[in-house]
């Protein structure tokens, strides 16, 4: 999917680091070089760019997105504006940040998407990975549909993503797997910091190895069934 997200703060950037892990692709951008400067190695392109102007959301090619966010944390009016643009530019989904409960019941009342509380939306996550230390990071897209990081399960282990065959078993869909891989240090020490690295697009013949992190679409209903302890391979 292409994703726009516009204001680059620390939610709107650490959510574009999500979408692009995911494997998406972003287009970020802010008016403050500086936080440009700091996700332009990430982003898919990072724009400099005033979200209130029209014709330069159209320059980098805004109105083909498939989602906008609109992430900026102050400036009522241009919040409000630049939703207003992504609306009449014709995108599918829009979601806004919430400044306060005015911004809130404005937001309401030019049925955008879905507006975001990046705080509550912090302590949801939080509260996911507290329930469940499997997760590693969760994405919600709406309000049944997530991007999940997860430990893939113990018994999937030496498969292949054909045998598991999720998307028929349990409707879920791998977008890419993260692999455990040892940063090289001097020495023989066992307790060598380790980092994860994505592998790419998975193939059907991709077997999964004891430790990889899956990066994973679907309902929530059908994620949870997939992490819970009492899940085993259907035949």
């Amino acid at each position: 999917m292409k994703f726009s997200i516009i204001g680059l703060g620390y939610f709107g950037s650490s959510l574009v680091e999500e979408l692009v892990s995911a494997g998406h692709e972003v287009i970020a951008i802010d008016t403050d070089i500086s936080h440009i400067r700091q996700i332009e190695e990430t982003a898919t392109l990072a724009a400099q760019a005033d979200g209130t102007d029209i014709e330069a959301l159209k320059q980098l090619d805004v109105d083909k997105v498939d989602v906008a966010v609109v992430a900026i944390g102050e400036g009522f009016e241009a919040s409000l504006m630049i939703t207003a643009h992504c609306q009449s530019l014709g995108i599918g989904r829009v979601y806004t940040r919430v400044i306060n409960n005015v911004h809130e019941h404005i937001l309401g009342l030019m049925k955008v998407t879905g507006t975001i509380q990046a705080e509550r939306l912090a302590a949801s996550n939080f509260a996911r990975h507290l329930v469940d230390r499997n997760v590693h990071r969760y994405l919600d897209l709406d309000e049944t549909h997530a991007i999940v990081e997860m430990e893939a399960p113990e018994w999937t282990a030496g498969l292949c993503i054909s045998e598991l065959d999720l998307r028929s078993q349990f409707s879920i869909n791998i977008i890419t797997i993260k692999r455990l891989e040892p940063l090289p240090q001097e020495g023989n020490d066992e307790s060598a910091n380790k980092s994860f690295a994505i592998i790419g697009t998975p193939k059907p013949n991709t077997i999964i190895n004891r430790g990889d992190r899956l990066v994973i679409f679907g309902k929530f209903e059908d994620i949870k069934n997939l992490g819970s302890k009492d899940s085993v391979r259907k035949h």
